[in-house]
């Protein structure tokens, strides 16, 4: 009797088991159950050492040779404006005239002054005569002559110091006139009628860009830099609407920036015959072709295989059938084709496509 409630508990454990037994059975059973993951199909490619029928190319910024922001010489208020925003003006052209007013009144002082001085100087001269004159007969003490040779040099420093304050003050009331430095478009005007302009610190008054005379900054890889000479003369386009242009090199930098690895070179810019007027403008963005890049050193790799994370590059590279990411240092010498300096070797197979969604060691299947 006491055994038959354990014979009954123990009939639905052993139920139990079977059924999980069962489940676990048919589960190891099911097809592909523990399979691994299927591999990503990718295309793979070989760097390349040249890059035969390609154009280098280098985007760049134009920018005015000549631009200056003038402000006024002397402190005052603007009493007129001669140039606006836009105007085109030639050297020497007024931009903002001052009021005069005030100078004009200093400068009556200084010449009313200047001409006491004269009459103290030609005075001082004529006691010096008389007392020399004395002097010579005996007639004036040592002591006379010393102290009219003494007032005759300093009335001639005052009149000296009174006419260089009239030339001061006459040159105060041509600086009223705020004039352009050279040939040039006016860009900025922040100061209208009534302003007043002080000198320390400068007020700005107006901005002058030599428009017509523009060049472009490039950034060159530093891989495709040392063909470029100064006098080198490179075509380039604007960006957009291709403007077509001319690029005379005028300096190619001495140092590699660390971050880009880059070179700075700077192009005087000549607008190709034919181009439309005004479709170069200064701060406009433009691409210049640096010639054929098969003289290059490789490996070259395409643009595409390249990923960037921040400042860092890296590719993909199929290694016995799973993916490897490599960290690169790379730069672009066409929109197509990028150089790898270091990170791969002429072997490898790089992927090109299906680079989205790799993991590192991702199993993958590389398409012939």
């Amino acid at each position: 009797m006491t055994q038959s409630p354990r014979f009954l508990l123990t009939v639905p454990t052993l139920a139990l088991a079977a059924v999980l037994g069962c489940s676990r059975g048919d589960a190891a059973a099911l097809p592909g159950a523990s399979a691994e993951r299927p591999a990503l199909a990718v295309r793979a490619e070989r760097p390349r050492e040249r890059l035969e029928g390609e154009t280098a190319r280098a985007t760049g910024e134009l920018r005015a040779k000549l631009q200056a922001t003038v402000s006024a010489k002397v402190a005052g208020s603007i009493l007129r404006v001669r140039a606006q925003v836009g105007d085109r003006v030639r050297k020497g052209d007024p931009i903002v005239e001052l009021d005069p007013a005030t100078i004009a009144i200093q400068l009556d002082q200084a010449r009313a002054a200047r001409k006491m001085a004269l009459a103290v100087r030609d005075n001082a001269r004529a006691d010096l005569a008389r007392t020399e004159q004395l002097a010579r007969a005996d007639a004036a003490a040592p002591a006379v002559l010393d102290k009219a040779r003494a007032g005759a040099q300093q009335a001639e420093a005052s009149l000296e110091q009174a006419e260089a304050q009239v030339r001061l003050l006459e040159q105060n009331l041509r600086d009223l006139v705020v004039r352009a430095p050279f040939d040039g478009v006016i860009t900025a005007r922040p100061r209208n009628v009534g302003d007043y302009l002080v000198t320390m610190p400068p007020t700005p008054v107006a901005t002058v860009v030599a428009a017509e005379a523009l060049e472009v900054r490039l950034a060159v890889p530093e891989g495709l830099v040392d063909p470029l000479k100064p006098g080198a003369v490179l075509r380039g386009r604007s960006i957009p609407g291709g403007a077509p242009f001319e690029a005379k090199v005028t300096s190619v930098g001495a140092t590699v920036d660390p971050q880009t690895r880059a070179v700075e070179v700077l192009a005087d810019v000549r607008a190709a015959a034919g181009a439309s007027a005004g479709a170069l403008r200064s701060g406009g963005l433009a691409e210049v072709d640096l010639g054929g890049s098969s003289a290059a050193q490789g490996p070259f790799v395409p643009a595409q295989a390249v990923v960037r994370e921040g400042a860092r590059r890296f590719v993909w590279v199929a290694e016995g059938g799973v993916a490897r990411r490599r960290e690169v240092q790379a730069e672009a010498v066409t929109p197509q084709w990028t150089r790898v300096r270091a990170g791969v070797a002429e072997g490898d197979a790089v992927v090109v496509e299906g680079v989205a969604g790799l993991t590192d060691g991702a199993r993958v299947a590389v398409a012939q």
